[in-house]
C-alpha cells in the first residue's frame, strides 16, 4: 500500500463557490473575500478579520501595525517554520528565542520569562501542530510586562484554549490557508483581532496604504484615492476566497474527520507507548489536529529517526518532520549567531519527531497500514 504524507481532495462544494466568483466578473479582493472574513469571525469569535495573501504576510502586517520597529526584540520559539522569524526580521526587529515544552512542542512560558528585557516589545507564540499554547501564563507575562501578544495560529484554526476558540485570545491571531492546512485557499491567510485600531491599520497596510480598494472605487466609491502609508501587496483575491468559502462550508465535517483519524491512531498505537510518544492532549483545551506528530523514545530504538523514516518510506508510508528548528538553517545561524546547545528541548524533539500521514481524506485502512508498518519496525529495531 502507498500512503502519501498529504493528499488533497476538493469537492463540488468548493467548485461551486469558485464558479460563483468566476461568473461574477470580479476575481480580486471584493465581496467573496469579505464573506470569507465574516465566516472566520463567526468561527473564532473575533470582532475583526482581515484576509491576506499568506500567514507570513499577516504576521508581517501585524508586527508592523503593532509598532514593532528596528532594534525591538520579539520573543518567539525556534521550533517553527522560518516564516515566523522572517516576519520579525522584515520589521528590522530581533527574534529572541525561548525553548519549548518538550511535551507540547510549544514555547515554554518559564523560558519566555527569562528572555524579557527592556528591549522586548512582543511575544509571538506558535500553536504547534494545532495544540494551543499555555495562554493563561503567556497572557499574564504579556500583561505584566506591557508586551504585545501575537499568535501564529497557522496550524490551529478550529482549536480551543479552554472554552475559547483560537482567534480571539491574543492581541492578534494569524491563520494560514496554505494547501495543506485545515482550510485552504491555495495560498492565503487571515488576521483576527478584537482591537479596531489594529484591524484598521492592518487592512490599510495590506493594500499599498491606499484609502480606497479597487472594489469600492469601481462599484460606487468614486475614482479618487490617496496613499497615506508605505503599504504592501498583501490582499487576498476573491478567487482564493471562493475556494476558502467552499472549504468552510465543510469545515465541521473536515474537523470531525481529523478528530476520528487521530483517535484511530491513538487506538492502534496505545500499547507501544514505551517506543512512541503520541501527541500531547488534555481535557482543558481542544486540538485542531493539523498534524499528527509522534516522538520516538530513542533509548528503545536501535536506529535513529532518519533511518526510521527511510524504512517507513520503503514500505510506502510518506512522512514529514515539523519542524527543523530555525537555528539549524545556515542563514539564521550566521545572521543571529544562535546555537543548538542553548535549546536542548527543541533539539531533542527535532531529533526524535516524525509527522505521520494526516488529512481528512485518509482512510481508516491507510491509518491501520501506517500503524502496522510502524509496529513491524518496532519489532525489528527495538532494543
Amino acid at each position: 500500500m502507498k500512503v502519501p504524507f498529504f493528499r488533497l481532495r476538493l469537492t463540488q462544494t468548493e467548485e461551486r463557490e469558485v464558479r460563483k466568483v468566476l461568473r461574477s466578473g470580479w476575481i480580486t479582493s471584493g465581496p467573496a473575500a469579505g464573506e470569507f472574513e465574516k465566516k472566520i469571525k463567526e468561527i473564532t469569535g473575533a470582532k475583526y478579520a482581515i484576509a491576506v495573501s499568506s500567514c507570513t504576510a499577516g504576521l508581517h502586517l501585524t508586527l508592523e501595525a503593532s509598532g514593532i520597529r528596528n532594534g525591538d526584540e520579539v520573543i518567539t520559539t525556534p521550533f517553527t517554520m522560518a516564516a515566523t522569524i522572517e516576519a520579525i526580521l522584515y520589521c528590522g526587529a530581533i527574534p529572541v528565542f525561548a525553548d519549548i515544552n518538550p511535551a507540547t512542542l510549544n514555547i515554554d512560558p518559564t523560558q519566555i520569562r527569562k528572555k524579557i528585557t527592556k528591549k522586548t516589545k512582543a511575544i509571538l507564540t506558535v500553536d504547534m501542530a494545532g495544540w494551543p499554547c499555555d495562554y493563561d501564563q503567556v497572557r499574564l507575562l504579556a500583561k505584566n510586562n506591557k508586551l504585545i501578544l501575537i499568535e501564529d495560529a497557522a496550524h490551529s484554526l478550529g482549536g480551543y484554549y479552554k472554552n475559547k476558540p483560537i482567534g480571539s485570545i491574543a492581541d492578534a491571531t494569524v491563520f494560514s490557508f496554505y494547501s495543506t492546512k485545515n482550510v485552504t485557499t491555495g495560498e492565503g491567510g487571515m488576521v483576527t483581532t478584537n482591537q479596531k485600531n489594529l484591524a484598521d491599520r492592518i487592512r490599510h497596510l495590506s493594500l499599498h496604504g491606499m484609502t480606497s480598494s479597487g472594489w469600492r472605487r469601481y462599484f460606487g466609491g468614486g475614482w479618487k484615492y490617496d496613499i497615506t502609508a508605505l503599504g504592501y501587496k498583501y490582499n487576498l483575491s476573491d478567487l482564493a476566497a471562493g475556494l476558502g468559502l467552499g472549504q468552510l462550508a465543510r469545515f465541521s465535517e473536515l474537523q470531525d474527520k481529523r478528530q476520528r483519524i487521530a483517535e484511530r491512531y491513538f487506538s492502534n498505537l496505545i500499547d507501544y507507548g514505551g517506543y512512541i510518544e503520541p501527541p500531547y492532549q488534555d481535557n482543558i483545551s481542544r486540538h485542531a489536529w493539523h498534524l499528527f506528530i509522534i516522538k520516538l523514545n530513542s533509548k528503545k530504538w536501535k536506529i535513529g529517526r532518519n533511518q526510521l523514516i527511510i524504512e517507513l518510506e520503503k514500505n510506502g508510508v510518506g512522512c514529514g518532520v515539523h519542524f527543523i528548528p530555525v537555528y539549524r538553517f545556515s542563514y539564521f545561524k550566521k545572521l543571529l549567531r544562535i546555537s543548538a546547545k542553548n535549546f536542548p528541548h527543541s533539539e531533542n524533539s527535532y531529533n526524535t519527531i516524525i509527522s505521520l500521514p494526516f488529512y481528512p481524506d485518509l482512510k481508516y485502512s491507510e491509518v491501520d497500514y501506517v500503524c502496522e508498518m510502524l509496529i513491524k519496525l518496532i519489532g525489528k529495531y527495538r532494543r
